[in-house]
């Protein structure tokens, strides 16, 4: 069981409203709602997971209730009691509670693990394979659907003249990710539809479990480095009772299906050449379309400017925040660092003196107002002496990537700590575990986020829906822990940062006396 459907047990067995249980763990009844739901990562403060495994120790007194809990924890009724129930609660939420981080970090190593843009500029050889000239043909199941799409790619990519290809599905997608085989044979053909000029609007469902919706938004990732994909989402809530699926292309056919529980196992897939139908089906996809809002905008190097406008707006919101970077963001970095790398590296189509300006009037006033936290890896002298500190986000304003001196980094550390001792609303976090980084989280509070690949091909995805924002809010905020985010101690981080930078300072010290003994 996944943390949100033992939190839903627990309610349940317990009795227990959203409401009751906020005021005992002090959460907001909203967040415990998107708990439930699986909307939100699983709680991963231990006193708030303590709290709640004492809240359902005490409402689980009556007999029927121990024994659901002890059969659903797999103990022995008889060692159920008042006194150690919590106990075995708290381990049992503890085991899931990290399984929320997970799934982001997976997809975040999908986005940085993209190699290239996947359109080239030959397409490759491909034999379509043409179903039959029927007006309707209908095919069973998953394999079926298989079948049905291999048909229809394969009929785009047979016509001459290019178009804009409709997509939504809110069924399942393990009928593409289950069948190995006929997943490559899926993204090569997408590749070649998109080598083809042909362009895709997509509907996501963003109604999904955290898993499925974050496997149905990866499995787009590659593509979305074409720039030829514009996706969308449904805004408001649906019952998910009846899910549909519809593969349009315009000009040439449609498949459609639709399915109650799992029965897509057993649905007919219909596979329509019929150009009244056709239109029909496309008119259908218009309307839906015409509710939807976009889902995320996608920048390339190619869509530098646009990315740069976007980062201003969204920085011109005041919200709480939180950013981590492959090393420390540019908005703490100081004038003087800024003037050493500039020259190294900077494009000379874009005024970074002018960009640095503007931001750091946004930042500032963020801070007056609004808490912005910036989690930091630490690394050792050695590392940053040799080069191998990127510095953030150099490759996606550059086309090439720059590395910190040791003076440079430690003179940003310095600024950091300044910035600290002057905004009351500036915090940052030490990570002590070496983790590694190859992109950045910036978050806005139930606003919005920009998640961007800071290697090359660089890609920035800048979204506001309120299901993914608050995913990542909580993923970050995971990384500090609830007890920091909540009640940070300034001291404390100011004197983890003190000693980090003495320690690079004594370093670089000691590299400095060995170098004079070899000369």
């Amino acid at each position: 069981m996944q943390f949100y459907e033992k939190l839903d047990f627990l309610m349940n067995i317990s009795n227990t409203t959203n409401s009751a249980l906020s005021l005992y763990v002090n959460l907001d009844p909203s967040h415990i709602s998107r708990l439930r739901r699986g909307k939100r990562s699983a709680v991963k403060d231990e006193n708030s997971l303590r709290l709640m495994a004492e809240y359902f120790s005490r409402r689980c007194s009556d007999d029927y209730q121990r024994k659901a809990l002890a059969d659903t924890l797999g103990i022995d009724f008889l060692f159920l009691d008042t006194c150690n129930s919590s106990q075995y609660i708290m381990r049992w939420l503890m085991d899931e509670k990290n399984e929320g981080a997970k799934k982001i970090e997976n997809f975040l190593n999908q986005i940085t693990n993209i190699s290239a843009r996947p359109i080239a500029s030959e397409p490759a050889n491909f034999l379509p394979t043409i179903a039959s000239t029927a007006d309707t043909q209908i095919y069973f199941g998953l394999e079926g659907k298989r079948l049905a799409v291999e048909y229809f790619l394969s009929e785009v990519l047979a016509q001459e003249q290019s178009q804009t290809l409709l997509l939504y599905s809110d069924e399942p997608t393990d009928w593409i990710t289950a069948n190995k085989e006929f997943a490559a044979k899926w993204a090569e053909l997408m590749v070649q539809v998109l080598s083809k000029g042909n362009r895709i609007k997509i509907i996501h469902t963003v109604s999904r479990d955290l898993d499925e919706m974050l496997n149905a938004i990866s499995q787009w990732i590659p593509l979305y480095m074409s720039g030829l994909i514009e996706p969308y989402y449904y805004p408001k809530k649906k019952d998910g009772i009846f899910k549909r699926t519809l593969f349009i292309a315009p000009n040439t056919s449609a498949i459609t299906s639709s399915t109650t529980g799992d029965m897509i196992n057993k649905a007919a897939n219909f596979y329509i050449k019929n150009k009244e139908a056709v239109w029909a089906l496309t008119e259908e996809f218009n309307q839906y379309i015409s509710l939807c809002n976009p889902l995320m905008k996608i920048f390339t190097s190619y869509e530098k400017p646009s990315y740069i406008d976007t980062l201003l707006e969204f920085e011109k919101e005041k919200v709480n925040c939180i950013i981590i970077t492959e090393s420390l963001s540019l908005l703490t970095m100081p004038e003087a660092v800024a003037s050493s790398f500039i020259p190294r590296i900077m494009d000379k189509n874009l005024n970074y003196y002018e960009l640095a300006k503007n931001r750091m009037i946004s930042f500032q006033k963020q801070l007056h107002d609004n808490s912005f936290f910036e989690i930091i890896r630490i690394f050792d002298g050695e590392k940053i002496k040799n080069g191998e500190v990127k510095i953030s986000s150099s490759y996606m304003l550059s086309g090439e990537d720059a590395y910190y001196t040791l003076e440079e980094y430690t003179s940003h550390l310095e600024n950091i700590q300044h910035l600290m001792n002057t905004y009351p609303n500036f915090n940052v976090y030490l990570i002590e575990k070496p983790i590694e980084i190859r992109y950045m989280v910036y978050v806005k509070e139930n606003l919005g986020a920009i998640i961007a690949k800071t290697s090359a091909p660089s890609v920035a995805f800048a979204f506001n829906e309120s299901n993914l924002t608050a995913v990542f809010w909580d993923y970050l905020k995971s990384l500090i822990g609830e007890k920091a985010y909540r009640n940070p101690n300034k001291n404390v981080s100011s004197d983890r940062l003190s000693e980090y930078i003495s320690s690079l300072k004594q370093y670089h010290n000691q590299e400095f006396k060995d170098e004079k003994l070899k000369r």
